[in-house]
C-alpha cells in the first residue's frame, strides 16, 4: 500500500515484494501467505527515532527507553523478523505515547536511535486512521470516545455526522494512540495506527 507522496513503508515494501514473488503460490496457498503477510507488523517507533533503517542500525536492543517510559508505552518486539526483534515499539491498542516534556524515552537511548535531533518525530510518530466497518458508529452506536481522547492530546477528531465514523485530521494527529487503546470496538478496534 503507497502512502502520499509515493513512499512506503518497510512492511508494505517486503509484503508487496513477497506477494510479487510468490504470485504463482498465492493461488495455491493463499491462506499460508496471508498469515506470512501478518507477520509484518506496521511498528510505531517511540518519538525521536529517526527512518526505519537508520534506527535499525543504530538501535542497540538494550531496552533502556522501554524501561524509562514512565507510562509502560514502549515494548520491546518479540514477534516479528530477526532484524526487529528487540527493537521498542509502540503498545498500540493498550497504552499511548504522552509525548513528555523531558522525552525520557529518547534522553536515556546510548546510541542515538531515539535522538533529539530529529524534532518532527518527537512531535509525530505516526498517523491514525479508522477502519469503518469496525467503528461502532457505523452500526448505529453514538460512540465518541476517540474523540474524547484525542481531544485531552490533539484535538485532531471530529465526529460531525451521527451514524458515520469520526474523522481523522492526518495534519493535526500526533499518532500518540490514545484513540485505538481507549476505542471500545470488539473483537477488532476501529483506530489502525499507520508509521510515518
Amino acid at each position: 500500500m503507497s502512502r502520499p507522496g509515493g513512499k512506503i513503508g518497510r512492511a508494505d515494501f517486503f509484503k508487496s515484494y513477497l506477494f510479487e514473488l510468490l504470485d504463482g503460490v498465492s493461488s495455491a496457498f493463499p491462506d499460508e501467505l496471508s498469515e506470512f503477510a501478518n507477520k509484518f507488523p506496521e511498528l510505531i517507533r517511540p518519538p525521536g527515532a529517526g527512518k526505519e533503517q537508520e534506527f535499525l542500525e543504530l538501535c542497540r536492543r538494550c531496552g533502556a527507553c522501554v524501561k524509562a517510559c514512565p507510562f509502560y508505552a514502549l515494548r520491546p518486539v518479540s514477534q516479528s523478523n530477526s532484524f526487529d526483534l528487540g527493537t521498542p515499539a509502540l503498545r498500540v491498542g493498550e497504552a499511548y505515547c504522552r509525548f513528555c516534556k523531558d522525552f525520557p524515552c529518547v534522553k536515556v537511548c546510548p546510541s542515538g536511535a531515539l535522538s533529539l535531533a530529529h524534532p518532527e518525530r518527537l512531535k509525530k510518530i505516526a498517523t491514525a486512521s479508522v477502519i469503518a466497518t469496525n467503528c461502532l458508529r457505523s452500526n448505529g452506536e453514538q460512540c465518541e470516545t476517540c474523540r474524547e481522547k484525542c481531544d485531552t492530546t490533539a484535538a485532531a477528531i471530529t465526529c460531525p455526522t451521527p451514524g458515520k465514523p469520526p474523522l481523522i485530521d492526518a495534519v493535526k494527529c500526533s499518532g500518540c494512540g490514545a484513540c485505538s487503546a481507549f476505542c471500545p470496538a470488539y473483537p477488532e478496534n476501529a483506530i489502525k495506527l499507520l508509521s510515518i
